[in-house]
């Protein structure tokens, strides 16, 4: 799902709310909110460099790296 059709979901989740609260749907103290559904869409999630890693996982990736990189060595010339 693209950054436009996420927006355009926003925007008829907005829609659907208003005309809710609109027809005399009233929000009292012990009413629940609406879930966030943008929330939950993977493209808003963090990821990459900005990704909080688990101290497990990193240990990991650095095991798989040194490991390739050991395979890429040329023993023989040395």
């Amino acid at each position: 799902m693209s950054l436009k059709q996420t927006l355009k979901k926003a925007k008829q989740i907005e829609r659907q709310l208003e005309q809710k609260a609109e027809t005399g749907t009233q929000q009292s103290l012990g009413t629940v909110k609406p879930r966030n559904y943008l929330a939950l869409d993977p493209l808003l999630r963090k990821g990459g460099i900005h990704e909080k890693e688990d101290i497990d996982i990193v240990r990991k990736k650095r095991r798989r790296e040194t490991k390739q990189q050991l395979r890429k060595t040329d023993w023989l010339s040395e």
